[in-house]
């Protein structure tokens, strides 16, 4: 009995040894296979990867990532179409309302994700690195907050501009807005030519970026002292201790006025949106202009202050004469800076620019009570 239990092990035994060396067998095959494999693979997209990003192949790169972009933006319509036309049906009013207004902002939210979102975090990225780059690539050395360190406390020239852009704007705002209410009073009036006018009045918005905004500073286009004609009239008619005052009140007026278009449109928009008929019936009871205004006008146009407040600071910051974007573009050039640096120098300049806007948007906040408004 007890050599038939011997041979049944040894038996068990010698099965099991040739299943293992059957699995290990067909496990080195499968490994052999799947190395042969990956290798043609990997020979194959490198050569996918030479013809791919070749300059012979770049146009049509271009048309596939354009398709490529258009089938996923199609993808998604189809998806909110379907996921909307399902919600639409048992939505409240206001549940409907608030759909609505997703669907006219989905189309910044799909460019926000699209074509924002991955460039700002490289740039917050890179802030925290010291970059290389050789050619067409990058190469990325942590240093932490580093280069925040530095723009802050080391390089002071950064600070002081930022600064001066932080009182430049507080100053400038409130300024730019009273100026921007009054010219839209006046252009809403009915007199000949208002287009015309209007025009006038945008034209700066046009006319801000570009060459033909620094061969207009070149020929005293922003600086009267250029403008020799201009002083001499100047000189005979203000006595010479009051002229440089009035010089700079007026280049600093002209200016301001240059930053006024959009504001002015935007309130312009503002008060063609009020009801004549307030006006009549408050000029039956007897209100003057100066009740009008404060009672009617300023109340019904005062929601535009916070948007036009926005872009007041979002233009300032991005004006062409703002020293502190010639900063970071040189900073992007300079050996001793380069990109990691000016990306720090553009979010603490980004960060200040959204502080500014969330103070003056919070101060000048419609708090006026919005119970028993009609939703």
């Amino acid at each position: 009995m007890k050599n038939f239990i011997v041979k049944v092990k040894g038996f068990f035994v010698k099965v099991f040894k040739i299943i293992i060396e059957g699995i290990l067998f067909v496990i080195g095959k499968i490994e052999f296979g799947a190395a042969f494999i990956w290798k043609y693979i990997v020979k194959l997209s490198l050569l996918i990867k030479g013809v791919y990003f070749s300059d012979e192949f770049r146009i049509v790169r271009v048309v596939l990532y354009y398709v490529l972009l258009i089938f996923v933006f199609v993808w998604i319509y189809k998806q909110i179409d379907k996921f909307v036309k399902k919600r639409w049906h048992n939505a409240t009013f206001i549940q409907k309302r608030a759909i609505t207004g997703y669907l006219f902002i989905s189309p910044w939210i799909i460019g926000f994700l699209a074509l924002v979102l991955y460039p700002f975090g490289k740039v917050v990225f890179m802030s925290f690195n010291i970059v290389n780059q050789f050619q067409q690539d990058y190469t990325y050395k942590w240093v932490g907050f580093q280069n925040f360190d530095r723009v802050l406390f080391i390089d002071i020239d950064f600070v002081i501009e930022l600064q001066n852009f932080i009182v430049r704007v507080l100053l400038y705002s409130p300024v730019i807005i009273a100026l921007s209410i009054i010219i839209a009073m006046l252009l809403n009036q009915d007199i000949k030519g208002k287009g015309l006018f209007r025009m006038v009045f945008f034209l700066p918005i046009i006319i801000l970026n570009g060459e033909l905004l620094e061969n207009m500073s070149d020929y005293g286009g922003m600086n009267i002292e250029l403008s020799f004609f201009v002083l001499d009239v100047l000189n005979t008619i203000i006595p010479t201790f009051a002229l440089g005052l009035f010089v700079g009140l007026f280049e600093l007026l002209i200016e301001i006025l240059w930053y006024c278009g959009v504001p002015i449109l935007i309130f312009l928009a503002m008060l063609q949106k009020v009801d004549k008929s307030l006006y009549e019936a408050a000029s039956i009871d007897g209100a003057n202009s100066w009740s009008i205004f404060w009672k009617i006008v300023l109340p019904a146009i005062y929601p535009a202050v916070s948007v036009s407040i926005i872009f007041i600071v979002v233009f300032l910051a991005n004006f062409d004469g703002n020293p502190i974007n010639s900063m970071i573009f040189i900073a992007r050039n300079n050996s001793s800076q380069k990109e990691g640096y000016a990306s720090a120098m553009a979010l603490v300049y980004a960060s200040v620019q959204m502080m500014i806007i969330a103070l003056l948007f919070f101060l000048t906040k419609d708090k006026s009570n919005k119970k028993g408004r009609v939703r």
